[in-house]
């Protein structure tokens, strides 16, 4: 009966803290993601050209160069985390997030100051990428490092739902400003709102992050002088971690990015760009997918801590690559017949499936890390999985169907792509997460003891 009243005590702090952890990262992905919804109306903006096709490659380049930055901010801001603590590190990376969108919000166009639009436009977005970089991993291991052992899978993967909301809340309020204003105003000032309405958001999510509590986990290791000096040394000299971050990079984190950036992100680019269909009911179809799909994410990172992450997730890659040609041929025919709902429902199958993938995600691979290095390992482990199999995704995939003329082409790419992650998911990750509950992990528990060290005397 005490250890009950103890649980229901330490809930509402629990859904404080991952609800303050997840407004900031909904907010980062909102930020990152309006690109994604704006598209077309920055192509034509900053960078100009006659063959609409040829004019989406170039704006996906611009999404996926973004990616190229995230490693960088990892490099800087996750061994932070691991050296000066979770809750500061994800504070910066929010702040420095904020001033780029707020910044790519008040840019010139090309028709203003020519050549320097795009410049200014992709240095914008490579500090967005930097930032992001940064903000995740912190902020999945502030929300495990304060979860019950039983409850890790669940709470990280509510963090995970953010991706896909952040994208939702932007496509909203572009297809609310679409709706509500003529053409000439929304190309004139309009695109703008969704960047500028993100400065005041931005300083109270700010504000409520400062108030936040360091994890026990970090204070632990800091009143016990167990703090690593150089997280990122301690990782990249360990063969223990470097097999990890190739487990997840190729495995779990791999189908995470292929399936979250062709059922969504590639999803907007296939409907407006290759169906062509208006951007306005692209987005109100993949946004209705969207907020189907979200509260599923709990339900999976629940069933991860009963039946084991890499098991879900093997399931998820499954399920997704069986029906993900399917859907896609599925979602051209209704296109062609203006059936909209029968859209969105094929592409909250793929978007269900994205989040069975998803949901276990961070929690498996925190738990292959030790506490010192924890947020360093996790970056490293996911960066390099996006750059691999996420960033260049709907660039690839716009290309093949470009230059083989066949509107599949690009959904081909993405399967062919789940099939090293369905290999290594089944051969190693479901092997190493076996082994590696209650293993040391270079004299440190991984899981799930590693979250409750206790104090030396």
């Amino acid at each position: 009966m005490s250890f009950d009243r103890k649980t229901e005590s330490l809930r509402p702090s629990m859904l404080r803290i991952i609800a303050s952890s997840s407004v900031g990262t909904m907010l980062e992905y909102y930020d990152f993601f309006i690109y994604v919804a704006l598209t077309s109306t920055l192509t034509a903006l900053f960078l100009p050209s006659t063959d609409r096709v040829v004019a989406s490659m170039a704006g996906v380049a611009t999404f996926g160069i973004a990616y190229v930055a995230r490693p960088l901010g990892t490099l800087i801001f996750s061994p932070m985390s691991d050296r000066i603590g979770r809750k500061k590190t994800f504070v910066i990376t929010l702040v420095l997030m904020g001033v780029a969108t707020v910044g790519i919000g008040c840019l010139p166009t090309y028709a203003v100051i020519g050549s320097a639009a795009p410049v200014a436009l992709l240095v914008l977005r490579i500090i967005q990428g930097i930032a992001l970089g940064g903000e995740y991993g912190s902020a999945v291991v502030y929300v495990m490092e304060h979860s019950e052992a039983h409850r890790k899978g669940m709470t990280t993967s509510v963090l995970q739902s953010t991706a896909t909301v952040g994208l939702l809340c932007a496509l909203l309020i572009v297809s609310a400003l679409k709706l509500s204003l003529q053409p000439h105003s929304f190309n004139s000032w309009g695109w703008r709102v969704p960047f500028l309405v993100s400065a005041p958001i931005v300083v109270i999510a700010t504000w409520i992050r400062l108030g936040m509590a360091e994890t026990p986990t970090f204070k632990n290791l800091k009143d016990t002088g167990r703090l690593s000096a150089s997280p990122l040394q301690d990782t990249l000299k360990s063969p223990t971690s470097w097999k990890a971050i190739f487990v997840a990079m190729f495995g779990p984190q791999g189908a995470t990015s292929v399936s979250l950036y062709t059922s969504i992100v590639y999803m907007l680019y296939f409907l407006e760009n290759v169906l062509r269909v208006d951007p306005t009911t692209a987005s109100l179809c993949l946004g209705a997918a969207i907020t189907i799909a979200a509260p599923m994410y709990p339900v999976f990172g629940r069933l991860s801590d009963s039946v084991g992450r890499a098991r879900v997730i093997l399931i998820g890659i499954i399920c997704w690559t069986v029906v993900a040609y399917p859907c896609f041929a599925g979602i051209r025919s209704c296109v062609a017949a203006s059936q909209w709902a029968l859209v969105s429902a094929q592409i909250t199958i793929l978007a269900i499936f994205t989040a069975m993938i998803m949901a276990p995600l961070p929690a498996f691979i925190a738990e292959s890390f030790p506490p010192q290095s924890r947020t360093t390992g996790f970056g490293l482990s996911q960066q390099f999985g996006n750059i691999v199999f996420g960033g260049f995704l709907p660039l690839i995939s716009l290309s093949f169907v470009k230059y083989t003329g066949n509107d599949l082409a690009g959904i081909t790419y993405s399967i062919v792509s789940m099939v090293p992650c369905l290999v290594v998911t089944y051969f190693w990750a479901l092997k190493q997460e076996a082994k590696g509950r209650r293993q040391h992990v270079d004299g440190y528990l991984t899981q799930p003891d590693a979250d409750h060290l206790p104090a030396q005397q």
